[in-house]
C-alpha cells in the first residue's frame, strides 16, 4: 500500500471530525443534561407520524388512535375524535413552544372525548421533549404532564 496514501488518510480523519462538528453533527444534549450521539433536537421530531401510546402514564383507549406529526413548524394529527393543527417551534435544548392548538368539533362517545380533551390540554402546554434509546418520544409540560408516543410504521 502507498505510504503517502496512509499518511494523507491519517490526516483526513481529524479534518472530517472537525467539519462534522462545525456542521452541527456533534452529540446533542437532552433535557436532563445527558449527552448522547443523536440528531440535532429539531430533527428528532420530524420524519413522520408519532402514534400516542400514553397520556400521563395511562395507556390510550384501544382502537382509538391519537397521532401527531411535526413538519416544517406545523403540528397536526388525530386526537381520538377530531383532527387538530397548530404551529410549533423547537429549540436547540429539546425545548418546544406550541401555538394555540385548533381542532375540528365533532362529538364522540364520552370516553373518547375525555381522552381527547386530556390530550389536547397536555399538547397545548408542552415545553420539552426527549426520545429515549428505544425510540419513544416523551412530550412534557412544565408541571410534569406527559404524552408518550412511538414512531408509526412507515
Amino acid at each position: 500500500m502507498d505510504k503517502g496514501f496512509v499518511q494523507r488518510a491519517g490526516l483526513a480523519a481529524p479534518v472530517v471530525a472537525a467539519l462534522l462538528m462545525a456542521a452541527g453533527c456533534a452529540p446533542a444534549e437532552g433535557p436532563a443534561g445527558t449527552s448522547a450521539s443523536r440528531p440535532a433536537p429539531a430533527a428528532v421530531l420530524g420524519g413522520g407520524q408519532w402514534d400516542v401510546t400514553a397520556l400521563n402514564g395511562t395507556a390510550v383507549l384501544p382502537k382509538v388512535p391519537i397521532n401527531i406529526t411535526f413538519e416544517d413548524g406545523r403540528v397536526y394529527g388525530a386526537g381520538s375524535c377530531n383532527r387538530f393543527m397548530g404551529n410549533y417551534k423547537s429549540g436547540e435544548t429539546f425545548t418546544i413552544e406550541m401555538s394555540p392548538i385548533a381542532s375540528t368539533m365533532m362529538a364522540c362517545p364520552d370516553p373518547q372525548m375525555q381522552q381527547e380533551t386530556t390530550f389536547l390540554s397536555i399538547l397545548g402546554d408542552v415545553t420539552s421533549y426527549a426520545v429515549d434509546s428505544a425510540g419513544m418520544l416523551t412530550l412534557k409540560t412544565s408541571d410534569g404532564r406527559t404524552i408518550t408516543a412511538k414512531r408509526a410504521p412507515a
